[in-house]
C-alpha cells in the first residue's frame, strides 16, 4: 500500500500535471476499491450465505463494483483533493453513491413484484434513505466524527489508519464511532 506521504505527493504532481502521477493515482485507487468490494462481498457471503441475491447479482460482483467506483473516480473533479485524507474520504463519497443508485435500480425492478414482497424491499429502501439523509445531517453537525465514520464503513479502513489520516488519536477515533454509531441509531429508530 502507498505511504500517506508518496499518496499525497503523488496527488500533489497529478494537480501539478504529471500524468505519471495521474496514472499512480488511479491505480492506486483501483487497488483500494477492490480491497473494498472484496471485503463487502466477503461480508456478504458470511452474514448471507454464498448463495444470496447480492453475490448473484452481476451489479454488485467485486469487478463491476470496482469498475463503477474507478469510472466516478476518473470522472470526478480531483482539484480539491490536497492530501490522502481527502482523497480516501472523495473514494468513501463515490463508494456510498454507488450503493444508493444500485439499490435505487433494485428497487425499481422490485415494483414489479407482488404487493406483500414489495412492502417489505419498500421498508428496506426507505430506511436507506433516511440513513443517507440522517449521515448527511450528522455530517453538517459533527464533520470529524462522520470522517472517522465513513472512512470506517465506507472505506474500510483500521482504526490506526483513520487517526492518521485524521491527525487525532485512537482512542478519539474509538470514541468518535461509538458516538456516531449511537447518534445515527437514535436517528433510525426516531424515523
Amino acid at each position: 500500500m502507498t505511504t500517506k506521504h508518496s499518496l499525497t505527493e503523488i496527488i500533489q504532481l497529478w494537480q501539478a500535471g504529471d500524468k505519471q502521477a495521474e496514472n499512480k493515482l488511479y491505480q492506486f485507487a483501483y487497488l483500494q476499491l477492490r480491497k473494498i468490494a472484496q471485503q463487502e462481498r466477503a461480508r456478504s457471503a458470511e452474514k448471507y450465505g454464498d448463495e444470496n441475491q447480492v453475490l448473484a447479482d452481476s451489479v454488485n460482483s467485486t469487478t463491476a463494483l470496482i469498475h463503477e467506483a474507478y469510472l466516478k473516480m476518473s470522472t470526478a473533479d480531483l482539484s480539491d483533493v490536497q492530501s490522502q485524507r481527502e482523497f480516501y474520504l472523495m473514494a468513501a463519497k463515490i463508494m456510498r453513491q454507488i450503493l444508493i443508485d444500485n439499490s435505487r435500480a433494485h428497487q425499481a425492478q422490485k415494483r414489479q413484484q407482488q404487493a406483500e414482497e414489495q412492502d417489505c424491499q419498500q421498508h428496506k429502501f426507505e430506511q436507506l434513505f433516511i440513513l443517507d439523509r440522517a449521515l448527511d445531517s450528522f455530517s453538517v453537525r459533527y464533520p470529524r466524527q462522520s470522517n472517522a465514520l465513513k472512512l470506517k464503513y465506507l472505506m474500510g479502513l483500521k482504526n490506526q489508519e483513520i487517526s492518521q489520516l485524521l491527525e487525532c488519536s485512537n482512542s478519539l477515533i474509538e470514541k468518535d464511532l461509538k458516538f456516531s454509531r449511537s447518534w445515527l441509531q437514535a436517528r433510525m429508530t426516531l424515523s
